[in-house]
């Protein structure tokens, strides 16, 4: 399956949102290492031998430490402001993953098994041993020293808002509905009364079809409410024989 014309691939949204920043980038200018250069402009781990492949876990603090002496391991000094910089991108990091966690951004990749498009669970990003090859779009699981690659690939797209008025009784076409129930009554011409009063009517039957009849409706509108929302403001004041609807109850 071909990518979501709304999905970009991985790396673009990665530097996006983690390394083209304001924090991040307010320290560039005052950075002069050489090994580091990339990191500014593509993402690149800064380090002598830095990569483009992100701990999702938990991305490490420099292994040396901001002003520490050149070494043989360590050939060249970081700089303080560089510090500054990998701390600003850790954390924007660590949110960039959370939005996916939480399906606020939907990620789609390849699995080795199929090699076809799916999407990918949100349960995927919160495995542990975890790391996000960020300019191939790649996710590998490592486990015992050995890597294995979990999804290549990676496109993201945003998860669609939600509609305005889910929020409970909000934003709902109340009378609309209320008008639409009225005219059921009408059709069928139920005695609501008598069917409250005769316990051999089936009142329970009838009930439902009203319901189901109303959420109907509301689902051609786009936006279907609660099924107790439903029966406060429809259901109970039509059985009750009222020509009008009360003030809804939130």
């Amino acid at each position: 399956m071909a990518p979501s014309k709304l999905s970009r691939p991985l790396y673009e949204v990665f530097l996006e949102r983690v390394i083209r920043i304001e924090a991040v980038q307010r320290y560039r200018a005052a950075v002069a290492d050489d090994h580091t250069a990339q990191f500014f402009a593509a993402g690149r781990l800064p380090g002598v031998f830095g990569d483009f492949q992100w701990s999702v876990d938990a991305p490490e603090a420099f292994p040396w430490g901001p002003l520490a002496p050149a070494s043989d391991q360590n050939p060249v000094p970081v700089s303080l402001f560089m510090q500054h910089a990998w701390d600003a991108a850790v954390v924007a990091f660590a949110e960039f993953i959370a939005e996916l966690i939480n399906g606020r951004l939907i990620g789609s990749g390849m699995p080795p098994a199929t090699g076809l498009r799916c999407d990918i669970d949100p349960v995927e990003w919160t495995r542990s041993g975890l790391i996000l090859d960020v300019r191939a779009g790649d996710l590998y699981e490592v486990r015992q020293g050995r890597r294995t690659l979990r999804w290549s690939a990676i496109a993201l797209r945003a998860a669609k808002p939600r509609r305005k008025g889910k929020e409970r009784g909000h934003g709902y076409d109340w009378e609309g509905a209320w008008a639409y129930a009225k005219t059921l009554r009408a059709k069928n011409k139920w005695d609501w009364t008598k069917i409250r009063r005769d316990k051999k009517q089936p009142l329970p039957a009838i009930r439902k079809m009203v319901e189901d009849k109303i959420k109907d409706w509301f689902k051609a509108k786009g936006n279907v409410p609660d099924i107790s929302d439903i029966r406060q403001n429809i259901t109970i004041p039509l059985y009750a024989g009222k020509r009008t609807r009360g003030k809804r109850k939130r």
